[in-house]
């Protein structure tokens, strides 16, 4: 084979994996979903209440995948960073953390309630003397954004506690895969 030969049989070979990966996408079953969104900076933050007050912007994205049939959804591949470390306390040592994935330990995050508006996640801790110190988070779906917002507290006397108000709307790419999807799905019915 010559360099023009293999060029051709390389881009035929790349265009038939992106249309199978789009025909496979069209023809999953609707009921689970997933999308990548991208948080918006000024309108994301987490605050930290108690000892003293800080406010940290959030910058990147998460993917959130919901299967409505069976009610369950969860937060996969956090890629998200606040403006600055923050501490942190874990079976009563401190650390110190920039993701916001591993403050909040977003993907051990159990989805308790799965509607077409909302969708409530909890992370149970079981420590009866600090009952705050549980994970809440509750994603609210907006016409085209997401609105995450949820708290905890370190299971310390006293201590501070963390507050998330964020917004995040879809990455562009997963709107162009989602609206080819539904193309799809039209032409099939």
């Amino acid at each position: 084979m010559n360099g023009r030969t293999k060029k051709s049989v390389k881009s035929v070979v790349c265009a038939g994996i992106v249309i199978l990966a789009l025909v496979g996408c069209a023809t999953a079953p609707a009921a689970i979903v997933t999308t990548t969104y991208e948080f918006i900076p000024d309108q994301s933050t987490v605050q930290i209440t108690g000892w003293f007050g800080e406010t940290y912007f959030i910058e990147g994205q998460f993917q959130l995948t919901v299967d409505f049939d069976e009610g369950i959804a969860s937060f996969d591949q956090v890629d998200a960073t606040l403006s600055a470390v923050c501490f942190y306390f874990e079976d009563g040592e401190e650390f110190y953390t920039e993701s916001l994935g591993v403050l909040f330990r977003m993907t051990e995050l159990e989805s308790t309630y799965v509607s077409d508006t909302q969708i409530d996640f909890l992370l149970e801790r079981n420590i009866p003397t600090f009952p705050g110190s549980d994970i809440h988070i509750v994603l609210t779906f907006m016409d085209d954004s997401v609105h995450l917002a949820g708290g905890f507290g370190p299971p310390i006397f006293d201590g501070p506690y963390y507050t998330l108000d964020a917004v995040a709307v879809p990455d562009p790419a997963t709107l162009i895969l989602l609206s080819l999807g539904s193309l799809m799905l039209r032409k099939r019915n």
